[in-house]
């Protein structure tokens, strides 16, 4: 999966941070949920934490929020340690994966909550919230007076984050909202929210298990494994460049190899049958075992005369159509497959071919 292109705000050291989490550490008696954890947020960035189920991104996004309080470590917001600053003392917001929307309310009256609670004219709400009606594609004239458990799936996501930006907080923080919607739908409004986060110039902080929402949608993106964050970086440079075999395997389809060193620039893969031997684009120290990463879009089926940095005889056992490209799953020995991505004007030819990619198309990469 390529990254989408866009312009990303980048959070550097001489950038002053609107939200900074300096050592946080989240102990349950002696389970740590989280560990440790430090990153900055930029004013104005899309940030995503991601990662698998039991990898604290939660408990951090509660934290965040100030549903939990830190074990060790300082929450800063603008600056100012907020650990013991309740949720509705803070500039912040938060969208639920529930939603919460008031279900005896029309859309309109739950966009204006916030501003009513504020005190706000009626006049005033009403003209706000059409406002943000609008800007999330509700067609106020529509949505304004209907129920909110009339709204479909999709609409009722547009209500909740029209609510949240009727706060006019400083931060949005999302706990998984489209987890719940259909592939098609989810797809729509990971765009839109990009687009809405882009034209209000808002500070998202967004939670997620989905590595397409956080490839899509994010400007920076946080991947977590157990309590600690493995890699933070543009979706683009985590996808070239991942850190180990973990945020390999998490940024999408991958063919990982487990390969000792025999000293220098070759290496003894061990296929589970007989091991093969590779070139590799880097020296190791014999001995040292590794993972050697090849993407599925690097391996390239090899014509009579043509050269590469490493070729493995292979049988094709089975091809599936994505459209442009074919993906196709090779056995280089029984047992033992890759995954092959190639456009579908390079088809491969027969059954039995021989495999090969280029030495600079390949990783190694710590477990």
């Amino acid at each position: 999966m390529t990254p989408a292109c866009t312009y990303r705000p980048i959070m550097d050291d001489s950038a002053t941070p609107i939200l900074e989490v300096a050592n946080v550490t989240k102990r349950f008696g002696k389970f740590t949920a989280v560990n440790d954890v430090s990153f900055k947020i930029a004013d104005g960035e899309f940030f995503t934490l991601v990662g698998p189920s039991g990898s604290g991104k939660t408990t951090l996004l509660r934290m965040l929020v100030g549903m939990e309080k830190p074990t060790t470590g300082e929450l800063r917001l603008r600056g100012k340690i907020v650990n013991d600053l309740a949720p509705n003392k803070r500039p912040t917001c938060m969208v639920f994966q529930s939603l919460a929307l008031f279900p005896h309310m029309t859309v309109g009256k739950n966009v204006e909550f916030p501003l009513a609670i504020r005190g706000e004219r009626e006049s005033e709400r009403r003209t706000r919230a059409w406002e943000l009606l609008k800007l999330l594609h509700l067609d106020p004239n529509r949505y304004y007076d209907k129920n909110v458990t009339q709204c479909s799936g999709g609409e009722r996501q547009r209500v909740a984050l029209a609510r949240a930006l009727a706060y006019d907080p400083d931060i949005l923080f999302f706990d998984e909202p489209l987890s719940a919607l259909d592939a098609r739908l989810r797809k729509t409004l990971q765009k839109e929210l990009k687009d809405i986060q882009r034209s209000t110039k808002k500070t998202f902080c967004y939670v997620t298990h989905s590595l397409e929402e956080a490839m899509v949608m994010s400007d920076r993106v946080a991947i977590l494994r157990a309590g600690m964050i493995e890699q933070i970086g543009q979706p683009d440079e985590i996808y070239a460049s991942p850190k180990n075999a973990f945020v390999a395997e998490f940024m999408g389809e991958v063919n990982l190899l487990d390969i000792t060193a025999s000293g220098g620039t070759t290496a003894e893969w061990d296929t589970g049958r007989k091991p093969l031997v590779l070139n590799l684009p880097a020296p190791l120290d014999a001995g040292t075992k590794r993972k050697l990463l090849i993407r599925p879009e690097s391996l390239r089926f090899i014509d009579p005369g043509e050269t590469a940095g490493n070729t493995v005889p292979v049988r094709i056992l089975n091809q599936f159509s994505l459209g442009s490209r074919v993906q196709y799953h090779v056995e280089v020995v029984p047992g033992c497959t890759l995954t092959v991505e190639r456009l579908r004007e390079e088809r491969a030819s027969g059954t039995d071919t021989i495999l090969g990619w280029d030495l600079a198309d390949s990783q190694i990469l710590e477990s």
